[in-house]
């Protein structure tokens, strides 16, 4: 017993300090850190349509994520993340996938084999990764209304309801109150 607990331990620290060097605790670039705004960037999307990460944002909350269709976790992933999408895309929630380095024929058949309906952008040269200093895949940024990074994701995402409840601080963070307060009511001659 006290070996097992010695190895999930040691297991767990060492991808812990691998994730750190590999992330590190905050980017070398000066555009690129959680707390700043996310860098916008254009992309053909699968109809060829020139596109920006800022058409996207418009007051929503958006899950920038990479894939590739050879990811094996993308494909548990993305359906999970279209399941939320068409959830939430009618309350404030975009979600942007860039698929890395394939061509549009690979990830078309890959988005309708899975039935994604959320946008994807082609990253064919691996430019956009690049600028958010992807290291491997799947990736997920969360970017706030205001167009601030606030999250990142390393790994698969396995479940709809954590990954709702993950994202519910960042559609309550500019809400104001929809109901007026027992003092302002008594206030404006209201019923106390």
């Amino acid at each position: 017993m006290k070996n097992a607990i010695l190895l999930s331990l040691t297991v767990g620290s060492a991808l812990f300090l691998s994730l750190c060097l590999l992330y590190g605790c905050e980017s070398k670039s000066a555009k690129l850190a959680i707390g700043r705004e996310a860098p916008n960037f254009a992309y053909l999307d699968l109809e060829g349509k020139t596109r920006q990460l800022k058409d996207h944002l418009n007051g929503n909350v958006v899950i920038l994520r990479f894939w590739a269709d050879w990811c094996p976790y993308c494909a548990v992933e993305m359906p999970i993340i279209e399941k939320l999408y068409r959830e939430m895309k009618d309350k404030g929630l975009s979600v942007l996938a860039v698929n890395v380095k394939q061509s549009e024929s690979v990830a078309r058949a890959f988005v309708e084999k899975l039935g994604v309906t959320y946008p994807i952008a082609m990253d064919r040269d691996g430019k956009i990764a690049q600028l958010y200093e992807v290291k491997g895949i799947p990736v997920n940024f969360i970017i706030n209304k205001q167009g601030v990074l606030k999250e990142l994701i390393v790994g698969a995402i396995t479940d709809v309801v954590m990954l709702k409840e993950f994202l519910a601080p960042y559609f309550e963070e500019v809400q104001a109150p929809t109901t007026p307060s027992p003092k302002k009511n008594r206030e404006k001659g209201g019923a106390q």
